[in-house]
């Protein structure tokens, strides 16, 4: 079992690091299709990630074959490989936490890291000179 924990733990630390490097295109993505996470977060589609990771680290395809058999159920497969979480907390806060919808004290966070207030130029901020 021990071999399944530390793939797995590779397989999410991938996964994080392509979320990460695809950030913003992924999240105009989750704007129009997600899936809710346990936490209340949310995360892409369970297709999208198998395609992800398995793209990432080849030897996970040996493995779902008879992942696929035994249970075909894709949200299934995201839960047995560790991936059902929301990838934007935890590379917001380190762990997994809310999510912007579930955010108190009525404080507004931009989407996007680079979005420039309303009273600044245009887009793209960095030609407001």
């Amino acid at each position: 079992m021990a071999f399944f924990e530390n793939f797995t733990s590779v397989i999410r630390d991938k996964w994080l690091d392509y979320f990460r490097a695809n950030r913003t295109w992924l999240e105009v993505q989750m704007a129009t299709t997600s899936v809710r996470t346990p936490e209340g977060g949310r995360r892409p589609s369970s297709f999208l990630i198998l395609g992800v990771v398995n793209a990432l680290e080849p030897k996970l395809s040996n493995l779902m074959v008879p992942f696929y058999q035994l249970n075909s159920d894709e949200d299934a497969l995201i839960d047995v490989l560790g991936l059902n979480f929301d990838p934007e907390a935890v590379l917001d806060n380190g762990e997994v936490g809310k999510t912007i919808e579930a955010s108190s004290e009525g404080e507004t966070t931009p989407l996007l890291e680079s979005e420039a207030p309303a009273t600044q130029g245009g887009w793209p901020p960095e030609m407001d000179d």
